[in-house]
């Protein structure tokens, strides 16, 4: 039988946790009522339903009735950001470095004449704060930041973001895709108005995700004529029940062991920079180096292209930070955002470590890497010239790569 390739694609998607799975499967064939019918059945998925929203909300420390059930992150951010400002009608901040998502809804404002500012970002990804203020100070409305970056690692100061809006009156959605379950998050203390998760990042299923929304926010988003009923007017459809348990059973065990977590994959983490540096030169880890979430790691391979090196690396399953259409390079959003030059940008790949990741599957992938590398360099004009000293990057502005 084909051996596998080593998983290290946990920011991507995560398996189903098998206790995760056991705590679904009744809820599938046992206790299938509807949570609106009024009999027994109905009651019984409907305590079910209360249950899980419960769960989740003791996990971030918040009340049971601001925790939204949606089909994952990507809905909660929707609902949080248009319904919002469509009632507000003011501005949309957020920064190029978002996820793609969240980009595609600034993009859709801009197109219903709404305005949208970006923030400014430094190299590592860290938000400006003197730019935040100075734009919240011109401009009230609905501020949009990832609490860790999806392809970086790089982990913002929330807390101070979030006193920072609400000096100026404005409101803030956090995009916690990437933090929830893997960071503690008080949300009480943090204070923030909306945040979005998804399950599949946990563990748990694919389909399910939350969003929160603080009590006093709901009123934005709140569907006129809608049935105040089914997720408190927010959203409509028959609730997936076997869903919302298996995210609530995901949140549970991964919020059970995160200092543990946390400490096992930073140690993963510093033995792969460690290693892969000392076999290779010119490589470059993306991202803060001390404001971070471990368990990404954005590293370039200088002279290399990211999808190249993938396709060497046939023993680990990664992305790479850079996406090739139409015979063109295109660099990562994220890593162009920060002023990453162009020639490193696109020789990116991401190493997500996870629940599963040993120290043997790091080493493979170290090895895989360097071999990789090596190889590739070996035939590499781009290398040649970087080498000999030439700057590659007015080859870019030049037109022979293309990014955006």
């Amino acid at each position: 039988m084909h051996n596998k390739p080593i998983y290290l694609d946990y920011a991507a998607t995560t398996p189903c946790d098998k206790k995760v799975l056991d705590a679904m499967l009744p809820y599938f064939n046992n206790v299938y009522g509807n949570i609106n019918s009024l009999h027994y059945y109905g009651a019984e998925a409907l305590d079910a339903l209360s249950n899980a929203r419960q769960q989740i909300a003791n996990d971030i420390n918040v009340d049971a009735n601001e925790i939204i059930f949606t089909s994952g992150a990507t809905e909660s951010s929707n609902i949080a950001i248009l319904r919002t400002i469509e009632k507000l009608k003011q501005c949309f901040f957020t920064a190029k470095t978002q996820h793609a998502s969240i980009i595609s809804i600034a993009d859709r404002l801009q197109v219903l004449k709404q305005q949208v500012q970006y923030l400014k970002v430094n190299h590592e990804g860290i938000l400006d704060i003197n730019d935040l203020e100075e734009k919240l100070q011109a401009n009230k409305g609905l501020v949009s930041i990832c609490l860790v970056n999806n392809e970086t690692g790089t982990l913002q100061d929330v807390k101070t973001i979030t006193e920072i809006c609400h000096k100026y009156d404005c409101l803030i959605h956090v995009d916690a895709t990437q933090a929830y379950g893997k960071i503690h998050l008080n949300i009480k203390d943090l204070d923030i108005d909306f945040m979005s998760a998804s399950g599949h990042k946990i563990y748990g299923p694919k389909g399910i995700g939350i969003l929160y929304c603080k009590r006093t926010n709901q009123k934005y988003i709140r569907v006129p004529r809608a049935n105040p009923d089914i997720e408190f007017g927010i959203r409509a459809g028959t609730i997936p029940v076997p869903l919302c348990v298996g995210f609530a059973e995901a949140s549970k065990l991964s919020h059970v062991c995160i200092d543990e977590e946390l400490k096992r994959i930073n140690t993963l983490r510093e033995i792969f920079i460690s290693k892969i540096k000392n076999n290779l030169e010119e490589i470059y880890i993306n991202g803060s180096q001390t404001s971070n979430y471990p368990g990404i790691i954005n590293v370039s391979f200088r002279g290399c292209e990211g999808e190249s090196l993938m396709m060497e690396s046939s023993r680990i399953a990664i992305s790479s930070g850079s996406a090739c259409t139409s015979n063109k390079l295109t660099i990562s959003h994220v890593l162009d955002a920060m002023g990453i030059a162009p020639d490193i940008a696109q020789s990116s790949l991401r190493i997500a470590i996870g629940r599963h990741t040993t120290e043997e599957d790091i080493n493979v992938a170290i090895e895989d890497l360097t071999k990789a590398t090596l190889k590739l360099r070996s035939i590499s004009a781009v290398w040649d010239m970087i080498k000999a000293g030439i700057d590659i990057n007015k080859r870019f502005e030049r037109g022979i790569y293309r990014h955006g």
